[in-house]
């Protein structure tokens, strides 16, 4: 039995790596730029929004996989994902409000302001990376321990 549908999560982390370049080029504009030029704040909101979504995508999916769980809400997935080992718990823990983030530019985005997308983004490409790896990490020993 595969956990994941190989070409689908790998097309995803693909994605991933992809938009952290991004995050990472648009994450050295200095604040006063960032806040002042519109596009590289939508730009930024929306790689921002997508890398999320992605993370989300692949824990819900591995969780499903691996316990048979899905979340109600998008925070319960990384709270889980900590919880059941893909992922640190204390990782896991730090990281909860990337989900409400994510709810706030989908749901809230007249409460968004560029100042905080900024902010945001110097820490989001090192999160995204880190949650890609433990990720593939989790996947080669399942794969490993199951025979796959």
């Amino acid at each position: 039995m595969k956990i994941y549908e190989n070409e689908s999560i790998e097309s995803k982390l693909f994605r991933l790596k992809e938009i952290i370049k991004i995050l990472e080029e648009l994450s050295r504009s200095p604040k006063d730029k960032f806040v002042k030029e519109f596009q590289l704040n939508n730009l930024a909101m929306f790689n921002l929004l997508i890398g999320i979504t992605i993370i989300l995508d692949v824990g819900q999916h591995l969780l499903g996989k691996i316990s048979g769980k899905t979340a109600e809400e998008y925070k319960e997935i990384v709270r889980m994902l900590g919880q059941e080992g893909i992922v640190p718990a204390k990782f896991a823990e730090a990281n909860i409000d990337m989900a409400k983030f994510r709810n706030l530019m989908v749901h809230d985005y007249d409460k968004i302001d560029e100042a905080m997308v900024h902010d945001y983004l110097q820490k989001a490409p090192d999160v995204f990376r880190e949650f890609a790896e433990y990720f593939v990490e989790f996947m080669d020993k399942y794969a490993d321990d199951e025979g796959v």
